[in-house]
């Protein structure tokens, strides 16, 4: 079971692992990120009272297809006290399917109109591989309890509407070359139109970020940060990532970052996910895959 820590506000991390298992490794399925989308405005991430928005989450396994259900919901955060977030009042919005009824985890909502523009929204709940929610939606059926989710929204103030960042198509490189999407498949890759690699070679994976990513923030002092920070997470199905994760700061100009990747000594799809944070509740992320031959 994996479990997600809030590590700063608006923020959706994978959770504790095997220590022995390399963070940047998806052997199982793992929550790997959110993003929100405002109804008719899906670049911003933050919605103002009495606005629609809806988040979804990256749900990443090692199988094509995988089955997921889940049961989400959103209520009215409470100043935080510890690592995990508590509801400030009851849910105003909650979703459960069963194993298979939808591809993606997912939950509408609109955010109740007398919130305070100040406050923040709590969206929590449980993910399950292979499974259904309980009646409840506090777990999974059967011996497995199920991921636990939590992403925390500020939202939108008149001098501050959070945007989300963007992992544009063409901002990603397998050994400088265009790394274009295409959608996973199984058996023999060969031919298909993926990047075709040898066993156990080594390549680097480049991803450029725009400065547009970065939205300006409100800033009271000189010592606060005149802009967003970034967060840029590497995940990977097999083979050996040098580093699962990139911090941008806010005060540097490096804007393209890049890894190493050993590709397996087996043949076979390997399946790569990107996930870009501003630390505030943005989100983006996308899929790849290269074919070792």
């Amino acid at each position: 079971m994996n479990i997600l820590k809030v590590l700063t506000l608006g923020v959706l991390l994978s959770g504790c692992e095997d220590p022995l298992k390399s963070v940047e490794l998806v052997a199982e399925p793992r929550v790997l990120g959110g993003r929100v989308e405002v109804t008719d405005d899906a670049g911003r991430a933050a919605p103002a009272p009495g606005e629609s928005a809806t988040a979804r989450f990256l749900l990443a396994s090692p199988s094509l297809n995988q089955p997921v259900g889940f049961a989400l919901a959103a209520c009215p955060a409470a100043s935080r006290n510890g690592s995990r977030g508590e509801c400030a009042g009851d849910d105003f919005a909650f979703v459960a399917r069963g194993s298979g009824e939808n591809s993606e985890p997912s939950l509408r909502f609109t955010v109740p109109s007398e919130l305070d523009p100040s406050g923040r929204v709590l969206l929590r709940g449980v993910i399950c591989a292979d499974g259904s929610p309980t009646e409840d939606g506090q777990r999974c059926d059967g011996a497995d309890l199920g991921i636990p989710i939590q992403l925390e929204l500020e939202l939108a103030h008149e001098d501050d509407v959070n945007l989300n960042p963007e992992l544009q198509p063409s901002a990603i490189f397998l050994d400088d070359q265009a790394w274009p999407e295409a959608s996973p498949i199984g058996g023999d890759c060969v031919g298909l139109g993926f990047p075709e690699v040898d066993p156990s070679s080594e390549h680097s994976v480049t991803v450029e970020l725009d400065e547009s990513d970065r939205d300006a923030l409100p800033r009271p002092s000189e010592l606060d940060p005149a802009r967003e920070s970034l967060q840029l997470s590497h995940f990977v199905s097999d083979g050996d990532i040098s580093r699962a994760f990139e911090s941008i700061a806010w005060d540097s100009d490096e804007l393209t970052r890049a890894v190493t990747w050993k590709a397996p000594p087996t043949a076979g799809l390997v399946r790569f996910w990107f996930v870009l944070r501003d630390l505030r509740g943005g989100g983006a992320f996308t899929e790849r895959a290269v074919c070792v031959k």
